[in-house]
């Protein structure tokens, strides 16, 4: 993940969207039948393995599409489209459908007359990080079709929570947040187009040892400031996700992502405790810093963890 970085195009000929289409989504062979003043635009939020785009279309076009390598969630705000994948039926969605384009390794031909749509693009290694490791099998069990209205809110909700999380120039700043912004939104996709939760990896009743956790905890005292998911942990450990999980449920009670989220507050606490409260830093600045966007929640950790408020650590 990087900063986010804005781009926006448009184009007003058949020439000029066929082009952006294909450098955009890969798009091969186009037709179009222009409506009016034939017009294609696109505003992208980049931030490197999320892309989010919101596409205007004011035409019919019929297109081919070659494999993209990542996961293409469509969000119809109005219009409809149809999708053919090369190995799947032909579906129709319209306004307020949310739907997987096509399997990462799959072509599919499209019939869109949309006026509107927002288009996610997320990297497999976000998907990896999300599932622990077992991206075939999830990617396998990705559900076609049009999600179901619950399934859809809370997709949106997350997209919308995101896109607005990284507007923020004190989240956007700081790696941490950029990065469990988009592993949220991977584990929100596995989980809206899955029937069941994602596979924890491979079953190993032995390893999860205190030197499991001593190693893991060395690690995420020595890196606080990287961004970490629960995958690099168990990596730097030398065992399985599901032999991490187990050693800390069994040795501390607790998960690898809790701990790291406490070592976290302990930076936070020992930048409040030093700061000087007139030089202008602000509790914002530096939960951000150490990958706290939400602060409602990071200030309830605050406060159960250590008694008092932020803003009164800083205070003293």
């Amino acid at each position: 993940m990087h900063d986010p970085v804005y781009t926006e195009e448009t184009a007003t000929d058949a020439e000029g969207a066929h082009a952006l289409l294909a450098a955009a989504y890969g798009a091969g062979s186009v037709r179009f039948e222009p409506s009016g003043d034939l017009i294609f635009g696109r505003r992208r939020q980049d931030l490197g393995e999320v892309r989010v785009d919101e596409v205007q279309y004011s035409f019919l076009s019929e297109y081919d599409m070659d494999p993209l390598g990542y996961v293409l969630i469509l969000r119809m705000r109005d219009g409809e489209m149809e999708f053919t994948g090369e190995r799947g039926p032909s579906r129709r969605y319209g306004a307020g459908d949310v739907f997987l384009c096509a399997q990462p390794d799959e072509g599919y031909h499209a019939i869109t007359r949309t006026r509107s749509a927002q288009a996610v693009g997320l990297d497999l290694s976000l998907i990896e990080q999300a599932c622990e490791g077992a991206v075939p099998e999830v990617l396998r069990r990705l559900e076609r079709g049009a999600l179901r209205p619950e399934q859809a809110r809370l997709w949106r909700r997350t997209v919308d929570y995101v896109t607005d999380l990284v507007a923020d120039a004190d989240a956007a700043a700081s790696p941490l947040v950029l990065g469990a912004a988009g592993r949220m939104l991977a584990a929100s996709t596995i989980a809206a187009f899955t029937a069941e939760a994602a596979p924890s990896g491979i079953d190993e009743p032995i390893g999860s040892t205190q030197a499991t956790v001593r190693r893991a905890a060395a690690f995420l005292e020595a890196n606080p400031d990287l961004d970490l998911g629960v995958v690099e942990i168990a990596r730097a450990a030398h065992v399985s996700v599901r032999t991490l999980q187990a050693a800390f449920r069994r040795h501390l009670d607790t998960t690898p992502m809790t701990y790291l989220r406490r070592v976290r507050l302990d930076r936070v606490r020992a930048e409040l405790s030093a700061a000087d409260p007139a030089g202008g830093l602000t509790v914002t600045q530096i939960a951000a810093r150490w990958g706290f966007a939400d602060l409602s929640r990071f200030g309830a950790h605050y406060r159960r963890m250590y008694g008092e408020s932020p803003s009164e650590t800083l205070r003293r």
